[in-house]
Parts: C-alpha cells; sequence; structure tokens
C-alpha cells in the first residue's frame, strides 16, 4: 500500500481513512466548500461579513499577472494535447516528460505568485474574485481543492487505469480529505475569531488575524502542490499528461463545464 505526505509543519497524513471517519470528513469539507464558494459567488470587489461591507482593494498587479499565466498555461494545455495525439510512440514519452515538467512547475509559480499577492492583501486572494468561474465550483482556500477536482477528472481517466491504479488513487483521495479537513478546522476556528471581531466592531483583532489567514492560504497551496506532484507515483507518462490536459480544460478553459 502507498503512503501519501503532506509534508507541512502541521500536516502529516496517510492513506487508511474508511467508515465512519470518512463520511466525518466529508461532511466537515462540504460545510467549508458552502461557505467558501458563499463568498466566491459575491459581487468582485465587495464582500458582507455579518451585514458590515468591506471594499476589497483590488490587486491590479496580481490580476494582470494571473491573466498572463492562464494565458501561458492554455498554451501548455494545448501543447500537451498535439503531444497526446501524436502518433510517433518512440519520442512521446520523452516530449510528454518535458511538458509535464514544465506545465508543473507553472502551477508552482502561480502558488508562489499568490503568496506575494497575499502579503498585500490575503483576503482578495483567498476569496476567489480573481480566479475562473469553474475554478469557484471547486474552490477551497485560495484554490481549487484536490480531492474535489481528482473527483471530477477521475472518470476521464478510469478507462486506462488498472484496478491497482483505480485502488491507490482511491486511497490518494482520502489522504487528500484527511488534509484538507484538518485545514477546514483551523480555519473555521479562525472564522468563529473574524465572527467576533465583526460582531465588536474590533478591527485591530481582525488585522491580527491576516497572519493566521497567510499560513492557511500557503498550506492549502503546499497540499495542491504535493497532490500535484504525487500523482505522478501512481499514474503512467501518458495517463499524468491526461490528468494535467483535463485539468487546465475543466478550471481554465474559457467554455463553461455544465458537468461541475
Amino acid at each position: 500500500m502507498i503512503e501519501y505526505r503532506f509534508s507541512t509543519s502541521v500536516l502529516l497524513f496517510h492513506d487508511g481513512l474508511k467508515g465512519q471517519n470518512s463520511r466525518k470528513i466529508m461532511s466537515s469539507s462540504n460545510q467549508l466548500n458552502q461557505g467558501s464558494r458563499f463568498l466566491a459567488n459575491k459581487p468582485r470587489n465587495e464582500v458582507d461579513v455579518q451585514e458590515e461591507r468591506f471594499r476589497i482593494d483590488g490587486n491590479t498587479t496580481f490580476v494582470m499577472n494571473y491573466g498572463r499565466w492562464t494565458e501561458k498555461h492554455n498554451r501548455l494545455i494545448s501543447e500537451i494535447r498535439s503531444a497526446l495525439n501524436d502518433q510517433n510512440h518512440q519520442v512521446l514519452d520523452d516530449k510528454l516528460l518535458f511538458l509535464i515538467d514544465i506545465v508543473l512547475k507553472h502551477y508552482f509559480e502561480l502558488f508562489e505568485m499568490k503568496t506575494s499577492a497575499a502579503n498585500l492583501d490575503v483576503f482578495n486572494v483567498a476569496s476567489a474574485i480573481w480566479c475562473t468561474t469553474a475554478e469557484r465550483n471547486l474552490w477551497w482556500i485560495g484554490g481549487f481543492r484536490p480531492s474535489d477536482l481528482l473527483q471530477v477528472i477521475l472518470p476521464q481517466l478510469q478507462h486506462s487505469c488498472s484496478q491497482q491504479q483505480v485502488s491507490d488513487i482511491f486511497n490518494f483521495v482520502q489522504s487528500c480529505q484527511q488534509a484538507e479537513v484538518a485545514l477546514a478546522q483551523g480555519m473555521e476556528k479562525l472564522q468563529q475569531i473574524l465572527d467576533r471581531a465583526a460582531a465588536a466592531g474590533d478591527r485591530g483583532l481582525k488585522l491580527k488575524c491576516v497572519p493566521q489567514q497567510m499560513r492557511f492560504l500557503k498550506q492549502a497551496d503546499h497540499v495542491r502542490q504535493e497532490f500535484l506532484y504525487q500523482l505522478s507515483r501512481l499514474l503512467t507518462i501518458s495517463q499524468h499528461a491526461e490528468f494535467l490536459l483535463a485539468l487546465g480544460e475543466r478550471l481554465y478553459n474559457p467554455q463553461p463545464w455544465s458537468s461541475l
């Protein structure tokens, strides 16, 4: 059985989650998703917190950089699509490995870009006002939620997966859920503090919570980074390329996806 580790300073998880614990994790994760999607669906640049409205200063540089990032991402995804359609199997794996490495580095650049932007306005980055509509449907602490994304994409890969791969991927999904719920529990406690601060009109307390919000965002991005990296242990080269293609088309393709 493969063990999966999400190696942040506060996260260390492995497979083996079963039964009632799994149901508790899904319940807790779904509660987090509901709150995140509510925030994501609010009008751009405005967020309501217990009847108090705050203006969010748009991080123009980040939005512009994210737009450029998306354009380059779509070009890379097109190259993967073309490579997968290439009939020259002798050079296919080498080409796909090269493209997979570039795409993964491109995602890691996005995580670094979000961290830099969050230093200026963490609530802007965490609130989904800048991302694609499709990504909001899988929103979780500043980006896509790994376990949900994998469950959405897996049906597209199952035709080429062995039974053992499917079992390992299922265990991997559960490990992702454990990491997500651990952060969700911390976020829930932080949100309770923010709610009390809003009710009391205590802006000083809210400002003191900013570093904690930053840590949660960084840890969530680390889970996403480990998620993308560790899939290479479960999938063949072509399957990994197909996954990245499906991921790109689901989250960043301008065409709407009715299945999300």
